[in-house]
């Protein structure tokens, strides 16, 4: 498939800005208007030109590793939650496909920068930050601002350039150090996971600087979207999640949902927290002693989930975040046997400064507290640091160790995966990872299609990539939560609707949840002008996953890795909702190859699937045809 015309206004530019930031070269080439189509924007745009670009078995800290910026269809149209970029590269952290999603002020700059993607490539031989303005990019100088922390950074850029509406996304020190699970911040909001900042870190790219500009890319029925969106508001005024525990808690409101399941986990998945111990965590006691406000990650949005929050006495006053996110309060928070707020905000804020993704970091120091705590890491170890569980100060130090490569913090700074396999003696069976990258906090033991999830989502152990079972899980009669089989379609439904629903077409997939099919399809037509009903909404998605699936594999992916960790697996839990519970995957890694149209041996789609969501043309790769051919 090669490339296409211009095309015609539908909420996009029809051009696509390449930056060597090694060689200063910038040229723009015409959107491929079928990849559009196909994959709409986002997510789904990005991995189509990370699977044209990136030559197979790239180092993701290379010069050749890609690092593609894109804006959906609804992104900074008005649509609600209509704020959402996405970054997609290889990762340094699993060696495999990332895409990261990000609210704040970098999605509608794009959509109003005149381009519909931004692709960095190369490597500077001095610090740098791109700023891409009228039409065009240049490398502006940045050693002055190496070694700055990410909102210091964000400053002084807004004060050395001329005035202007600017979105400003940059690195920090772990980003610099390449720390594998390093990430960007735009704002106070983070692009969290596989390491981005790292990829940006070794093309000595400190910051992308994107001015937006006066107009957007016009819509193509502008009255009916306009239309369409007063439905959907309304729709998300009636819906009981987004006018209710998302806006009154944000994502935090998701620790009353796993606590009282069994499903928060603590001490390193060793147990699960409980409601009496972990009650410092709740999103009522973050509102009631610590929000400053309600904010929004960009506008419209009627749910403002993102809280802003201080500490506002004891050891660790003074500390202010945005946020914690549930997944913070778990990875930093229970995961390391703390249970009270204000050092969790410490660390999240301390990993926003610096630059580091809080699952990993969090649960890597987890891991490294249970092998404290079985005498595998000693007090020579760790410099003397003492890891017992609860030890926070210990958290706030290792995470500013790891940023910096020093002290037992560099040996954090590696991972889990990377972690176990130094340490040996099967620790390994209790690093919570999957394909490398840390897994998120909702046990899988407790609503099984979790597990499908973690392992076998196109990012590694991320809890929402490849789908979001908890609520059909807990909260529909039909569905039993402890059943290993019929999980697939659960999970493929919601892995689809995000990917094709939000993360493409450039809106909040928290706020999707309360927008009806009907109605998200028809605000996507009227913003593109192509013909697209509900079930396209799942179709995108499917196309956009299987794509995914195929990057991996060319990657060197195969079933064998789609695994979970194996205390999963292997231990049951001996106390709580959860006790006897353990996780069959091998029967349900089978049932999800099929219901997904992948064949067992390869991982790669069928040739009916291929044909199906028009996927042929990936065979012209002749590293993919070959695989095929291998499994055949």
């Amino acid at each position: 498939m090669g490339m296409g015309q211009t095309p015609p206004a539908g909420a996009r530019w029809g051009k696509v800005l390449f930056v060597d930031v090694g060689t200063g070269d910038v040229r723009e080439e015409p959107l491929d208007l079928k990849a559009a189509n196909d994959f709409l924007g986002g997510r789904g745009l990005g991995a189509y030109y990370l699977f044209k670009l990136l030559p197979p078995g790239t180092d993701p800290l290379s010069p050749e590793n890609p690092m593609i910026f894109t804006s959906g269809p609804l992104t900074g149209t008005g649509a609600p939650g209509g704020a959402r970029a996405a970054v997609v590269t290889k990762s340094p952290q699993t060696g495999l496909y990332l895409f990261c999603i990000t609210g704040g002020l970098l999605g509608p700059a794009i959509k109003n920068s005149g381009f519909d993607v931004i692709i960095l490539t190369g490597r500077s031989e001095r610090p740098v930050y791109v700023e891409v303005a009228r039409g065009t990019a240049k490398l502006r100088p940045a050693e002055h601002l190496w070694g700055l922390d990410t909102q210091a950074a964000q400053e002084f850029i807004r004060e050395e350039l001329p005035s202007g509406e600017l979105a400003v996304t940059c690195i920090g020190p772990a980003g610099e150090h390449m720390v594998p699970y390093a990430c960007m911040l735009n704002e106070r909001r983070a692009l969290g996971r596989g390491g981005v900042g790292a990829v940006m870190g070794s093309k000595n790219v400190k910051a992308l600087v994107v001015r937006k500009g006066k107009e957007a890319a016009p819509l193509a029925e502008p009255q009916v979207f306009k239309q369409t969106v007063r439905e959907i508001n309304e729709q998300l005024r009636a819906n009981p999640f987004t006018s209710g525990p998302l806006k009154l808690h944000g994502s935090m409101s998701t620790v009353a949902v796993t606590l009282n399941s069994g499903m928060m986990p603590a001490d390193n998945w060793q147990r699960a927290a409980s409601p009496e111990e972990a009650a410092g965590l709740l999103g009522a006691t973050l509102r009631d002693k610590f929000l400053v406000k309600d904010e929004p990650c960009g506008e419209p949005c009627p749910s403002r989930c993102s809280k802003v929050t201080v500490v506002r006495e004891g050891p660790y006053a003074g500390a202010m975040s945005e946020g914690p996110e549930y997944e913070t309060a778990y990875s930093l928070g229970s995961a390391c046997g703390i249970f009270d707020l204000a050092p969790v905000i410490a660390a999240d804020r301390l990993c926003d400064l610096l630059g580091m993704d809080t699952i990993s970091v969090g649960v890597t120091i987890s891991f490294a507290m249970e092998c404290f705590q079985k005498g595998l890491l000693t007090l020579e170890d760790t410099g003397g640091l003492d890891l017992s569980f609860g030890n926070a100060d210990a958290v706030l130090q290792l995470i500013h160790e790891a940023a910096y490569l020093t002290g037992f913090g560099a040996r954090i700074a590696r991972g889990s995966r990377a972690l176990a396999e130094e340490i040996g003696h099967d620790s390994e069976a209790f690093a919570m990872h999957a394909k490398g990258m840390e897994v998120g906090g909702y046990d899988p033991r407790g609503a099984k299609g979790m597990a499908l999830v973690y392992a076998c989502g196109p990012r590694g152990g991320c809890h929402h990539a490849g789908g979001y079972t908890v609520t059909a899980e807990l909260t529909n009669p039909d569905v039993d939560r402890f059943a290993d089989g019929g999980k697939a379609p659960i999970t493929l439904g919601s892995r689809n609707r995000r990917a094709g629903g939000s993360d493409s077409a450039g809106t909040c997939a928290f706020l999707s949840i309360g927008m009806s099919d009907d109605s998200l399809a028809q605000l996507i037509a009227a913003a593109t002008g192509q013909e697209f009903g509900p079930a396209d909404i799942y179709l995108t998605g499917e196309r956009v996953n299987t794509l995914e699936r195929v990057i991996n594999v060319r990657e060197g992916l195969r079933a064998v890795d789609d695994v979970l960790p194996r205390r999963l697996c292997d231990e049951a839990l001996t106390e709580g909702p959860l006790a006897g519970q353990t996780v069959d995957f091998d029967l349900m890694r089978a049932e999800f190859y099929q219901a997904s149209g992948l064949d067992p041996v390869t991982t790669l789609p069928t040739a009916e699937t291929r044909a199906r969501l028009g996927l042929d043309w990936v065979l012209e790769d002749p590293l993919v045809a070959e695989i095929l051919k291998q499994g055949a």
